[in-house]
């Protein structure tokens, strides 16, 4: 299946005044008309960056889903290698860095991004990408970490991936009185707000994409997946591609 035309989400007017602290509106109706890709996340963010050389950062997942998704063939990693021209992983857990490892798979450090042991990383390294999976949500810093990134790689293409919290499923959740979480999770983003912490952090949105976690293999995952792509800002994952404006000093 061939992906949709990514949605450009460079700012202009007022949204670049409003997305860059230049101005303010309390009650904002910020207009989402990004595409949707039904092929599921993966396949989105490989694409993203097919060829490149890419930094995985947060790239283990949950270590005791890491044999299960090897197995199944669903583990982004290995995804992300085969699509990559080179690919180094970084996570600051160590137990699911080893497990990795002891599976065979290679070019894994466990390093704090903060680490200058990091920065050497990089600068050997020269990533034309950094890929950050649905990890900003896990964050006590968001702002601080891609400041980080940004210092030590301007000029490589930032990849990031958040659940949406306007997804159909939370609505759906909502109506029934509950929400399902993932309870390592700090926040909700949106299609605003991710592209709000990217601004923050000296970053600016330049494409974007609305996506499921993967392709429909139920009824309602399907249903839900036809609504989706009638109204995009309903889609279980937000992908956004940014560069970083200059470079920019580390955060504290």
């Amino acid at each position: 299946m061939a992906p949709p035309e990514v949605g450009s989400v460079t700012p202009s007017g007022v949204w670049a005044s409003l997305l860059n602290d230049e101005a303010f509106d309390a009650d904002a109706a910020f207009p989402v008309r990004w595409p949707f890709d039904p092929r599921g996340r993966n396949a989105v963010l490989c694409d993203a960056v097919r060829g490149g050389r890419v930094l995985h950062l947060g790239f283990a997942d949950h270590a005791p889903l890491i044999a299960e998704k090897r197995q199944h063939g669903v583990w982004l990693h290995d995804q992300v290698q085969r699509a990559a021209a080179a690919c180094v992983g970084v996570d600051i857990n160590a137990e699911a860095v080893a497990l990795a490892t002891a599976l065979g798979v290679t070019n894994l450090h466990c390093l704090d991004i903060f680490d200058p042991a990091f920065e050497r990383l990089v600068a050997a390294f020269e990533p034309t990408h950094v890929l950050l999976p649905d990890v900003m949500e896990h964050l006590h810093h968001p702002v601080a970490f891609l400041q980080r990134v940004a210092y030590v790689a301007p000029q490589a293409t930032l990849v990031v991936s958040v659940p949406n919290g306007l997804s159909l499923r939370n609505v759906w959740q909502s109506l029934q009185g509950a929400e399902r979480i993932n309870t390592d999770h700090l926040c909700w983003y949106s299609p605003f707000t991710v592209l709000k912490v990217l601004a923050r952090a000296g970053y600016a949105g330049v494409q974007a994409t609305c996506t499921q976690i993967a392709p429909a293999s139920t009824f309602k995952g399907r249903l839900f997946a036809r609504l989706v792509q009638w109204r995009s800002v309903w889609a279980d994952n937000l992908v956004v591609l940014a560069q970083a404006r200059q470079p920019h000093g580390q955060g504290q």
